[in-house]
Formats: structure tokens, C-alpha cells, sequence
């Protein structure tokens, strides 16, 4: 399998952790992929993941080390509470591993100085605010 399809199946596994029984704040029903289809009316909250970019940072005869962006969007009924929002945030980051002392908590490669949170707020008649932390991870992948 390439190195970036584990990435991402990995990055997905983890995040389906994200329950209260886990320690977690937010209940994630389910976790799906881009290509994903749920049903008309998934049971709320669920994440939607999807690699936004893929940068090559350093070079090396076969192997090249890669940066991946993932966006995570995290959709809530219009009726949750900001507080929801802010949880699920917190939540993926600490699934991720940040705020951990244990390196064997932290996800492979994960690039601990780049996230960013943006909401969206349901208007014009939609009926979900979501919520997109967007993360990245360094891997190698070999090339022969």
C-alpha cells in the first residue's frame, strides 16, 4: 500500500476514537472520507476527512519526505452550542496527540506547529454548523 493511503487510513482510524467513553469531550458518530456516501440524514456530530494538499519537502535518491494537509470538518446540528465546536477541536488535537507527554500517544509525523480551526456557521436555511481543523503530517515515501 503507498506509504500516503496508510497516512490517511491511520489519521481516520484514530480519529473514530473520539468518544466520551474514550475520555473525550464530543461523541463522533461516525468518520467518513471524500468519497464516502452517507445517508441523507447522518446521525449528528460526524467528521468528514480529506487531504487538502501533498508538498514534497526534502528529496533523497528514492525516498522523498512528504507534508500532508488533512482537513477534518466536524458537523453539528444548528442547535449545539459553540462550546461543541470548541470541544471537538480540542478533542482531534488531543486524539492527535498534542498535549502529550508520551510519544507513543502522538500520531506518526504529525506536524505539532501547524493546525487551524475555522467555523461555519449554518445560514440560509442550512441546517448544520460545521467546524474544519485542518493538520498536517510528514512521511516518507519511497519511489522505487
Amino acid at each position: 500500500m503507498i506509504k500516503a493511503t496508510q497516512v490517511t487510513k491511520a489519521l481516520r482510524d484514530q480519529l473514530e476514537q473520539i468518544r466520551p467513553a474514550n475520555g473525550y469531550y464530543t461523541d463522533l458518530k461516525a468518520v467518513y472520507g471524500p468519497k464516502d456516501k452517507p445517508s441523507e440524514r447522518p446521525p449528528l456530530p460526524y467528521a468528514l476527512v480529506r487531504w487538502a494538499s501533498d508538498v514534497r519537502t526534502d528529496l533523497a535518491v528514492t525516498q522523498a519526505l512528504r507534508a500532508r494537509s488533512f482537513e477534518i470538518e466536524v458537523f453539528f446540528s444548528k442547535a449545539c452550542d459553540e462550546e461543541d465546536l470548541d470541544a471537538v477541536h480540542v478533542d482531534i488535537l488531543r486524539c492527535l496527540g498534542i498535549g502529550q507527554d508520551q510519544p507513543e500517544r502522538k500520531f506518526p509525523g504529525l506536524l505539532e506547529g501547524e493546525d487551524e480551526a475555522i467555523p461555519r456557521w449554518a445560514s440560509n436555511g442550512e441546517t448544520t454548523h460545521s467546524i474544519t481543523i485542518t493538520v498536517g503530517v510528514q512521511y516518507a515515501q519511497t519511489y522505487n
